[in-house]
């Protein structure tokens, strides 16, 4: 049994919770929806155990992914509701890029932000530090909890088709086709993108105005990413998505290499 250390016995823990968690959430009446639940948790793990942050990550963690699921998406719904651009889920017309980046992108990865610099504001207010990798996990928790939300609030414009279906005999549901396709692809592509601006967040710069001009460029890069990440899926281009996917994820582990530069010896152990 010596392979069942502390760390080990976490992550089997862990494992067994997510195995659970549809039994769970069909006791609570979600229905199918859960299955986005599910798998933003199953990315959460993956992210987690991938990282190896300290263990107090999974406190500040689930503290960030309730409040961006409490905060992203009621935002960006009042965003929208401020100008004539159209609702989440739905292309620009025209399938503009620059609106795809600068209006899509940066919308969603500034409303995706604020429930992660909140917890983070609120824990440097109260005496407590973040590391670089530690922003990393609590970044792309915030991208893992905004593509829940948003696939959710999807899923609900689709239900009608359902009745569709059943009205006219269609044998493959297109609910349950557009739900797997969002299932795997969005949760770690918002992962990715919020990692980005939460590395930023929580690197180490000397000066405030560095701080900002980091946080500046991160959403920049992220929004860029997501522009062309739903550009490319608005022409249903899976070579562009799959590339623009394993873009967002080296970049992400390029700055976990760099965050581990500095790592003392006991925190490589935690």
């Amino acid at each position: 049994m010596h392979f069942l250390t502390g760390k080990k016995l976490r992550h089997a823990l862990f494992i067994l919770a997510l195995a659970e968690s549809p039994i769970v959430l069909q006791m609570l009446h979600l229905d199918r929806t859960y299955l986005y639940l599910v798998f933003s948790l199953a990315w959460a793990l993956a992210l987690y155990v991938f990282v190896e942050p300290p263990r107090r990550a999974l406190l500040i963690g689930s503290l960030v992914y309730a409040s961006t699921a409490l905060l992203s998406l009621p935002l960006l719904l009042y965003w929208l509701k401020l100008g004539p651009d159209e609702a989440p889920g739905v292309e620009p017309s025209g399938h503009a890029l620059w609106e795809f980046i600068f209006g899509v992108g940066v919308r969603e990865e500034l409303c995706k932000a604020v429930g992660l610099s909140l917890v983070l504001v609120a824990g440097r207010a109260i005496g407590l530090r973040f590391s670089a990798r530690e922003g990393l996990v609590y970044g792309g928790t915030s991208g893992l909890a905004f593509a829940a939300v948003e696939n959710l609030h999807a899923l609900q414009g689709l239900s009608h088709l359902d009745e569709v279906e059943r009205a006219h005999g269609i044998t493959a549901s297109p609910t349950i086709a557009a739900a797997l396709t969002r299932l795997v692809l969005t949760p770690l592509a918002h992962a990715c993108w919020g990692a980005l601006v939460g590395y930023a967040l929580t690197a180490p710069v000397s000066s405030r105005w560095g701080r900002s001009l980091l946080v500046l460029v991160s959403l920049l890069v992220a929004s860029t990413l997501h522009g062309l990440y739903d550009d490319a899926a608005s022409f249903a281009n899976s070579i562009g998505v799959g590339t623009l996917l394993a873009m967002s994820f080296g970049i992400t582990l390029l700055l976990l290499a760099h965050s581990n530069e500095g790592r003392a010896p006991a925190e490589q152990m935690a």
